[in-house]
C-alpha cells in the first residue's frame, strides 16, 4: 500500500511540475501570429520603405505653394 501512495504523491507532483513548465513556457499571440504568416512582416517593410523613399522625393521637389501657374 505504501509504495501506491508513493506512487500517486510522485506522479502528482511531476506532473504538476511539467504542467507548469508547459504554461511558462507557452509562446504569446504575437509570436504565434509572426510564425503562422512571416511574409507579412517583409511586405509591411516594403511598404515602410516604400513610404520613406516617397516622403525624401517630396522633400527635395520645390513645394506646391511656391509653383507659378505657368508651371
Amino acid at each position: 500500500m505504501y509504495v501506491w501512495v508513493k506512487s500517486v504523491v510522485y506522479l502528482a507532483i511531476f506532473g504538476g511540475v511539467g504542467y507548469g513548465l508547459l504554461e511558462l513556457t507557452t509562446p504569446s499571440e504575437d509570436k504565434l501570429k509572426q510564425f503562422r504568416q512571416p511574409g507579412l512582416e517583409a511586405e509591411e517593410k516594403g511598404k515602410k520603405a516604400l513610404f520613406m523613399k516617397k516622403i525624401q522625393e517630396a522633400s527635395r521637389e520645390e513645394p506646391i505653394y511656391l509653383k507659378k501657374k505657368s508651371d
